[in-house]
């Protein structure tokens, strides 16, 4: 038997492997949604923490905040070339 960790206010990721260091699975409302448990943070869970359960069982949580989870989006460097400088170069 393990103790199901809290969770809430967690970012996903951290969340994900504390339970997995407790010995419980974390998934959320709609295992097979498009969404994984990575991005955001934990706003709910499933059982409430400090509920006893079988080592490996799963614990639902509720996610938000995730954004798209398509990255990191940083500035391009070097910065592409302006459309004036280019039409100047063309002469």
């Amino acid at each position: 038997m393990v103790v199901v960790p809290n969770f809430h206010g967690k970012q996903a990721l951290d969340a994900w492997l504390e339970g997995h260091d407790a010995g419980v699975l974390l998934q959320g409302p709609d295992p097979d949604g498009p969404r994984p448990v990575l991005n955001g943070v934990v706003v709910a869970q499933s059982p409430a923490p400090g509920t006893r359960m079988r080592r490996w069982d799963v614990v639902t949580v509720r996610i938000e905040g995730g954004g798209d989870g398509s990255g990191v989006r940083e500035p391009r460097r070097p910065l592409p070339e302006r459309r004036e400088a280019l039409k100047r170069s063309d002469g």
